[in-house]
């Protein structure tokens, strides 16, 4: 006789008591931004060491203040999408995730407190070597055992349940962050994440069960991953919101980027959209991203190996065409997805889009951010930039201009359409 399993038996449970009761206010989301995981990066054996700070976490608390706070909101944001550190929660271990949780739910409540309606996203990463413990020792990906998936069910199901204390029109918990689950599926049906992404809501539904919940697809995260799950499983919820990122063209958001050493961080300032690229400007382009990799590359052999790559990549951006076409495809997949499944607009939310500004031409920087936002907002997507840049204005993904005052760039503000407000 066939026996349903543990994560069968805990969804209809789950789905049992939702039935059982009345649906729960839920947010309102509409123009909202990221807060950065750190503010000055922190690695395990720091996070371990005896004289960390603990009680500073996040560490955005005691850095910033009410006023600079204010001020962000009256930018024009309805919410702040609450990057959270999630291996920090599994380096504490069990007794020592409690009081961080406590600090999380601190964080949420001053947020609301001024106005922001706030998505705690445990912003689980991959694994480095200062860093362990992380998104693949959970999924079970990169050839990684998931040692650690058990234990992030249960910390899941504790933030949830601190979670649902809080008003239920101001709070949302995303379980997890760009799941880099089924790459290499190539079939839905061979599919893993859908049945993970089931146990992730059958373990916050355990503690909170009518929270509201941001989900998403495998493959980062991504449209292709959306598009490719099937939400049946979970239409009779009410209390979810759908979520996707996009960088598009990558070659535009990511170039320069230090932490990758591949021929996007050599071939830099790109313009956008691609039309803007003509033979003389590629040219012009190619040959400084060839002196960058003679200055900074020692190997030959990889030095060659740069030369023909930034060629090819230069070919591959001209070759998409990229621009607010491209991008409005793109969303139009997604508002195909949910209009097939009965999922409303206002429950789809763009939760990343944003632009390395350190090696990015400035014009294309803004041209790009306004035609993801313009994208989104045809579409009646709610969207979060990222990032707010906190305490490194005018780095990385900053999109504050002030960082005394957690203003915006003007320029910035205008692509976002919130000038005025």
């Amino acid at each position: 006789m066939h026996r349903p399993t543990l994560a069968a038996r805990l969804t209809a449970l789950c789905l049992g008591l939702l039935a059982a009761l009345p649906a729960a206010a839920t947010p309102a989301l509409k123009r909202g931004i990221n807060f950065e995981v750190w503010q000055t990066w922190t690695a395990r054996d720091a996070f371990l060491a005896p004289g960390f700070d603990r009680d500073n976490f996040p560490d955005w608390m005691g850095r910033i203040d009410d006023r600079q706070l204010t001020t962000l909101k009256a930018e024009g944001f309805d919410f702040v999408r609450l990057n959270i550190d999630a291996a920090a929660l599994l380096w504490a271990g069990d007794d020592g995730a409690g009081p961080l949780i406590g600090r999380i739910v601190a964080a949420t409540e001053r947020l609301q407190a001024l106005g922001f309606t706030v998505i705690v996203d445990m912003h689980l990463l991959p694994v480095d070597e200062e860093r362990p413990d992380g998104l693949q020792d959970v999924l079970g990906t990169d050839d990684h055992a998931p040692l650690l998936w058990d234990r992030y069910l249960g910390l899941v199901t504790r933030l949830a349940g601190r979670l649902a204390a809080l008003p239920p029109d101001r709070t949302l918990l995303e379980p997890i962050n760009e799941p880099n689950q089924d790459w290499g599926s190539y079939l839905a049906l061979t599919d893993r994440w859908p049945d993970q992404l089931a146990a992730l809501r059958s373990a916050a539904r355990q503690a909170a069960p009518t929270l509201t919940l941001v989900l998403t697809g495998g493959r980062g995260g991504l449209i292709d991953g959306l598009t490719r799950l099937d939400p049946a499983p979970f239409a009779d919820d009410p209390n979810i919101v759908w979520t996707f990122h996009y960088y598009e063209p990558m070659a535009v958001s990511h170039a320069g980027r230090p932490w990758v050493d591949d021929p996007g961080r050599y071939l830099t300032h790109l313009p956008y959209p691609a039309a803007h690229l003509d033979a003389a400007e590629g040219k012009r382009l190619l040959q400084d991203a060839k002196n960058r990799i003679a200055k900074q590359v020692a190997d030959p052999k990889r030095r060659r190996e740069l030369d023909i790559g930034v060629g090819e990549a230069l070919d591959a951006y001209r070759s998409t065409e990229a621009g607010p076409a491209t991008i409005g495809a793109d969303f139009q997949r997604v508002s195909n997805w949910a209009n097939e499944n009965g999922i409303p607009a206002e429950r789809i939310l763009l939760g990343e889009f944003g632009i390395f500004q350190d090696a990015a031409d400035p014009a294309s920087r803004i041209a790009l951010i306004e035609a993801t936002r313009a994208a989104a907002d045809d579409k009646g997507f709610a969207w979060a930039i990222y990032s707010a840049g906190l305490t490194s204005a005018g780095q990385g993904f900053s999109v504050i201009g002030d960082g005394k005052a957690l203003t915006l760039e003007p320029e910035i503000k205008s692509a976002l359409g919130l000038a005025g407000n």
